[in-house]
């Protein structure tokens, strides 16, 4: 709620590149995230640098006093806030801007039978499927964005390419290349995870197969 810009710049490092690259073209790019420690500085740190480019797809919580202050806290060095459930709507009124859109991607989705389902960690998981469908629908260029805490306090954000429709595409295939960036991501930094929001309270059934995107080799 309080930190400075210039502390903020002391406490991590990222290259954002290709997306001031992208966005100097007049074009869109998506971020996705997973539920890795700390997403808050994360969000604050871009929107420190691209300042109004950076748009935030949040899940608005039930108390409005407490919604009212965690929206302060994230929009406070610019990005703009659009609750996920009525993303594509809200969205609009920035299509002229060239912008990064910002999504955690890695929620528990509400209903199973709409979900993508692969292979993750081990188990059968759900995955959303509207945050691909959105990022297709407009041939978006994608990337992700790996959050790695280098000692207390200190953070590096490392973020690689995951699709540019470059290359043909298929339903699920932005999901697969997901899956797998943010697995690698939690074996190699299982502690900068957030375990506690139950990934996994989603239990796969046989007539889920038709939404069933397999795995990368």
């Amino acid at each position: 709620m309080s930190i400075s810009k210039k502390e903020l710049h002391n406490r991590i490092t990222v290259d954002y590149s290709e997306l001031i690259n992208i966005i100097s073209q007049n074009k869109n790019c998506h971020v996705y995230l997973g539920h890795q420690f700390n997403w808050e500085w994360a969000n604050l740190h871009i929107s420190s640098v691209l300042e109004e480019n950076v748009i935030v797809a949040y899940k608005p919580i039930k108390n409005k006093q407490f919604n009212s202050l965690m929206k302060q806290m994230r929009s406070r060095f610019g990005s703009k806030l659009v609750a996920s459930k009525q993303l594509k709507k809200d969205i609009e009124k920035f299509k002229d801007t060239p912008h990064v859109l910002i999504l955690v991607a890695d929620q528990t989705p509400k209903i199973s039978i709409k979900s993508y389902w692969t292979n993750f960690l081990n188990q059968k998981t759900a995955f959303l499927s509207g945050t691909e469908l959105y990022t297709a629908s407009n041939k978006t260029t994608t990337f992700f964005a790996n959050i790695i805490r280098l000692n207390r306090g200190n953070y590096k954000f490392v973020i690689t390419p995951l699709f540019d429709f470059s290359e043909p595409y298929q339903v699920g295939l932005i999901t697969q290349f997901y899956a797998k960036k943010i697995e690698e991501s939690i074996n190699e930094n299982p502690e900068n995870y957030l375990w506690s929001h139950r990934r996994w309270k989603r239990k796969y059934k046989d007539e889920y197969q038709r939404r069933w995107i397999g795995n990368l080799s």
